[in-house]
């Protein structure tokens, strides 16, 4: 089985289709066999993409009567403007599911992993920072608005410190890492695999923390549109179900999972960059997902991005808790089923 479309869109290329799909009717279309079609945008990540492949080449979203239409983006924020704006029903995405959806466009229906160690921060070997207490001075590059972005400023402020005690230069993440090694900024906030570039070209620069160690909770998930979540919840039903049999498949055996994954992504990343980026999350089975939508583990690692995204100034205009667009209960309604 393989996926009807597989393209790679412009923001503008496909914010300009948008009144064209939502004419053509978007999700709840059915082919010549009886699949609906489901369209959904992802970021080429191995980090976000995995259950989403895994489960397309296991013929799971075929066994819950869906066929996918899929569109690669570069950014959460283009993905989600997609997503808003009628072209997507559902968006497979990183920590920008604790953005737009705080503003009402969307429901998180399921998260991925953990991404532990995919973002960090690092210091030239001049500088002589090694922790964070020593960042206060600094100049720091990232990317603004971004997770990595989220990690500095958690960093900051277990250090004490806030934005007004460095310096933050924005730069897109290429630019980022050129700047640091070659001696622009002292430090570098960023996210793998640009850190094989770091360990390339300044082998002596101090990786002072990583997401994990600064116990900041980064998640990526998959995101419904309001109208996809309200008029088709058995569809939303079936795409999670085809989640959960993905996740049980990459659990099971990950390297297996990874030679079916990495492909789909050669264009951005090759098999030995793939492998090592998903190395980097902490992946759970189905029950330990179903204990964390219960418990409140899930609406509490999504508060925590909300309120450094708001903190940061990257979050406007949300009304919402997580509470109020992040679905728990349907990931163990149907893993009973």
């Amino acid at each position: 089985m393989s996926l009807k479309r597989l393209a790679t869109a412009t923001a503008a290329a496909l914010l300009a289709t948008t009144l064209v799909a939502c004419a053509d009717g978007g999700g709840g279309a059915t082919d010549g066999e009886g699949l609906t079609t489901v369209r959904v945008g992802y970021i080429p990540g191995a980090h976000d993409i995995a259950q989403l492949f895994v489960a397309d080449e296991a013929g799971y979203f075929e066994e819950q009567g869906i066929e996918l239409e899929v569109t690669s983006f570069q950014t959460g924020i283009t993905l989600s403007q997609a997503l808003t704006g009628g072209s997507l029903d559902v968006g497979v995405m990183g920590a920008v599911v604790a953005n737009f959806p705080a503003k009402g466009q969307g429901h998180v229906i399921v998260l991925n992993n953990q991404q532990v160690d995919i973002h960090q921060i690092w210091a030239s070997p001049e500088s002589g920072i090694t922790s964070i207490d020593d960042l206060a001075g600094a100049t720091i590059a990232t990317t603004s608005g971004t997770a990595s972005d989220v990690v500095l400023q958690v960093a900051l402020d277990k250090a004490g410190l806030t934005r007004a005690d460095v310096e933050v230069v924005n730069l897109e993440m290429p630019a980022v890492t050129n700047t640091f090694v070659t001696g622009g900024v002292e430090v570098a906030s960023l996210w793998a695999p640009f850190d094989s570039q770091v360990e390339e070209n300044m082998p002596e620069a101090v990786l002072v923390a990583t997401a994990a160690d600064l116990d900041a909770p980064i998640s990526g998930g998959w995101v419904a549109s309001n109208d996809f979540y309200d008029n088709h919840m058995d569809l939303v039903q079936g795409m999670v179900r085809a989640w959960q049999g993905a996740n049980a498949d990459i659990v099971a055996d990950p390297e297996a999972a990874l030679d079916v994954f990495c492909p789909r992504i050669e264009e951005n990343m090759d098999a030995e960059q793939c492998h090592n980026l998903y190395g980097k999350t902490e992946a759970y089975s189905n029950e330990e997902w179903a204990t964390f939508y219960a418990d409140g583990t899930v609406l509490g690692w999504i508060e925590t991005m909300q309120s450094t995204f708001e903190q940061i100034g990257a979050l406007e205009g949300a009304d919402l808790e997580p509470a109020d667009y992040v679905d728990t209960t349907t990931f163990a309604d149907v893993l009973d089923d």
